[in-house]
């Protein structure tokens, strides 16, 4: 029997992911590797140290729990290690019973962190009111007691954001979530039709890197759907088109697992 080749069948014609499945199988225990979502590592934070961070929803990176024994050091260890995120310090507008929400402060700390002008000032003569801002500005060394003299005031209270300033841009997507998903895969393999060898085998790592940071549960279920949707597609093969396969298997096994004998 060849019953090696038809589990190499599996992993072939399987989500692109189910080789990373095999060793997730292998020992449950190593889906357990001490990362936790960043939104709950911030939320461990934010408790300890007393103050409101902010993360934006789309950032569903994990990260190790931080270690710091301080604020900045503790933003630093969580943000060190998820490409293009940082955090910074805000200070909001001092109105009483306007405080603005998390989804406001989100929007706005990332439409000011990617205005690409030095500096710029929008002026309304109709009602004799600008809207300015300058980029790099140097903070003054006692920032915080000038705040609520400043016209309009400032809360003295900070915020602190995490986000990727620079969330990157994919063409509209329509239909329904299934339809959208096909449509994300067909870019992908259009992206990588463009891409040369060691760039494709780059992004290639790079998933894997996302997909070990994926959430365990998600993670298995997309195992066992792919493992499914393969045997499935198995079944509805001819005899010929199986033996391809499973020669296919056959050449796979042989190359990366070193074995080419019958069981």
């Amino acid at each position: 029997m060849r019953t090696i080749w038809l589990v190499g069948l599996a992993a072939i014609v399987a989500l692109s992911s189910a080789q990373a499945g095999g060793r997730t199988q292998r020992g449950a225990k190593q889906q357990d590797d001490g990362r936790i979502p960043l939104a709950q590592a911030a939320q461990e934070v934010a408790q300890k140290y007393k103050v409101q961070i902010i993360v934006d929803p789309s950032l569903t990176v994990r990260v190790n729990p931080a270690k710091a024994d301080t604020l900045e050091g503790a933003l630093d260890e969580l943000t060190a290690n998820a490409r293009d995120v940082v955090w910074r310090k805000v200070y909001t507008n001092k109105v009483l019973g306007a405080e603005p929400t998390p989804e406001q402060i989100l929007s706005a700390v990332r439409a000011l962190l990617t205005i690409e002008l030095g500096g710029v000032m929008v002026v309304n003569p109709r009602s004799a009111t600008l809207n300015s801002f300058v980029a790099n500005y140097p903070a003054p060394t006692n920032l915080e007691n000038s705040l609520e003299q400043m016209q309009p005031p400032f809360s003295t209270k900070p915020v602190y954001v995490i986000l990727n300033p620079r969330p990157q841009t994919t063409t509209a997507l329509r239909g329904t979530p299934s339809e959208q998903f096909a449509q994300l895969q067909q870019q992908m393999f259009e992206l990588m039709a463009k891409m040369s060898p060691e760039e494709r085998s780059q992004a290639l790592r790079a998933g894997m890197n996302m997909w070990m940071n994926a959430d365990p549960a998600l993670r298995n279920q997309m195992i066992f759907e792919g493992m499914r949707m393969s045997f499935e597609y198995w079944q509805s093969l001819s005899p010929e088109q199986q033996r391809e396969m499973m020669e296919l298997g056959r050449k796979f096994f042989e190359q990366y697992m070193g074995g080419g004998s019958e069981l």
